[in-house]
């Protein structure tokens, strides 16, 4: 693409983590290898879960930055710590979304009240027709999740839930309650 620089653009990159998508396009150069940026080079980067700032080496070549979007969902109603109304049959309403990256459909989001002990599917609402692999939107979920045994009306309970795209691709089922700070925000499950 040709810009001239009488005029301003703005580059979405469907898929791409939101991360590289340029603000404000100047210049555009065209190149064999990844910018030398310090975001593309020293942050953006996939580590194993023993990595931290203490010990990261951001010149390993074999941590490739992160070009898609990972898979993730969120709760968005009811919000953390909010009281909810128990539904008849002791059920809970629950929304939220789930994205994947690199035109991934999300196929599945899946909820839990009790830990991952029972995981129960939520009704997705988006187009059914959008391809499998060409889907770059956000799909809403909802579901009435039954209260697990032994839970009261009135008592607390934890929800979680876990995407899945049409690539399979899930997110984490369990993870290490020790998160790295450069990760803190990334959306998974319990």
């Amino acid at each position: 693409a040709v810009v001239s620089t009488q005029s301003t653009g703005r580059l979405v990159a469907p898929g791409v983590v939101g991360a590289r998508n340029v603000k404000w396009v100047g210049n555009m150069t065209i190149s064999h290898e990844e910018s030398h940026s310090h975001w593309q080079r020293r942050d953006y980067k996939g580590f194993n879960p023993s990595i931290d700032w203490h010990n990261v080496d951001f010149d390993n070549k074999t941590a490739v930055s992160i070009q898609n979007q990972p898979i993730n969902s969120m709760v968005c109603d009811p919000l953390n710590g909010e009281t909810v109304t128990v539904q008849p049959g002791n059920k809970i309403p629950l929304r939220g979304y789930a994205y994947s990256g690199a035109g991934a459909k999300v196929i599945r989001v899946d909820v839990t009240l009790d830990g991952g002990e029972t995981w129960h599917t939520a009704e997705l609402i988006q187009d059914e027709e959008s391809p499998l692999n060409r889907t770059w939107s956000w799909s809403i979920w909802k579901i009435e999740v039954p209260l697990p045994e032994g839970v009261n009306p009135g008592d607390e309970v934890k929800v979680t839930c876990c995407a899945v795209d049409a690539n399979y691709n899930r997110q984490p089922e369990r993870t290490l309650e020790r998160r790295r700070e450069r990760v803190r925000r990334r959306k998974s499950c319990l």
